[in-house]
């Protein structure tokens, strides 16, 4: 589709639903919280199920996985949403949340590329993977350290989904979480003494835990409602997170590294609102708007 056109038609979609203007979410408050000062439009069109949305340690693209050739790839775009691009072509599923190296020349993912999906490591140079995780358990959800250390989420355990760590060439793997039901969508802090992440003690409601690299120190930040997939702002400061508060869908909202001065981004109200991350520079937060294929990526930008 022609991105002037999309843009337009997404605009006029916004203002007969929301009161928006063209190609930016409603600035408005969920449930009394204060609205972040600035606008969020769409990056990509839905349809393609393009999902879960990361930037390039240099903030020269955005990573993302899509569908849009057939089946789950990696993709980059440039930041405002133009040259999209594919990024490493395989004949299996490479999917999840990519996450560079500090450096940016190498790729984590998830790929059921062994059968079960597992992690990977891609040399973006020579196009060579490399194998992270067990590949006879189910892992998905990578993270990567300042410090060279991989998180990522796991059935390997004794509990429905556990925290794992290894270097990047799958040495030195440990199990870091231990506790009932789901510990998952690890996200490290940027000075990497810090992972934050979901977990639910085995009652289905997510709330966002801190803790040090090797699991110690485990605290909750979050109580009530439903949080999921933390991400750390760049000065370590501030996490997003998509939660569901009081209300049916889950939005994105921002709020200190204490769990407090919880603060919502404009976004689009109908729809659930995922998978938050925020760019090198501070100045603008992606995040997946709907769900499968009719999911679409939407940038936020800070006044």
């Amino acid at each position: 589709m022609n991105r002037r056109r999309f843009l337009s038609m997404s605009g006029a979609a916004c203002l007969s639903s929301s009161g928006c203007s063209p190609g930016r979410a409603p600035r408005t408050a969920a449930r009394g919280l204060p609205a972040i000062a600035g606008g969020s439009s769409p990056l990509t069109p839905p349809g393609n199920g393009d999902n879960r949305a990361t930037y390039l340690p240099d903030g020269s693209a955005i990573l993302f996985a899509s569908s849009r050739s057939g089946r789950s790839q990696i993709w980059a775009m440039d930041p405002d949403g133009r040259r999209v691009r594919q990024v490493h072509h395989s004949d299996a599923n490479d999917q999840g949340r990519v996450a560079p190296s500090p450096d940016g020349t190498r790729l984590c993912f998830s790929s059921d590329r062994s059968g079960e999906s597992a992690v990977y490591v891609l040399d973006r140079s020579s196009d060579q993977v490399t194998l992270v995780s067990d590949p006879g358990c189910w892992s998905f959800g990578p993270t990567w350290s300042s410090r060279d250390l991989i998180a990522w989420f796991s059935r390997k355990g004794g509990h429905q989904i556990n925290t794992w760590t290894a270097r990047p060439d799958g040495s030195d793997a440990r199990q870091i979480t231990d506790r009932p039901g789901e510990s998952r969508q690890p996200w490290w802090s940027p000075d990497g003494e810090r992972l934050a992440l979901s977990a639910d003690g085995g009652s289905g409601a997510f709330q966002v835990w801190l803790m040090r690299p090797d699991g110690t120190g485990a605290r909750a930040i979050t109580a009530g409602g439903n949080y999921q997939q933390p991400y750390w702002s760049p000065d370590g400061q501030r996490i997003a997170v998509s939660a569901k508060r009081d209300e049916p869908r889950f939005r994105i909202y921002v709020m200190d590294a204490a769990g407090g001065d919880v603060q919502v981004i404009p976004q689009p109200r109908e729809v659930d609102n995922v998978h938050p991350a925020w760019s090198p520079d501070g100045g603008a937060i992606v995040f997946t708007s709907g769900q499968g294929a009719d999911g679409a990526l939407w940038r936020f930008v800070f006044a």
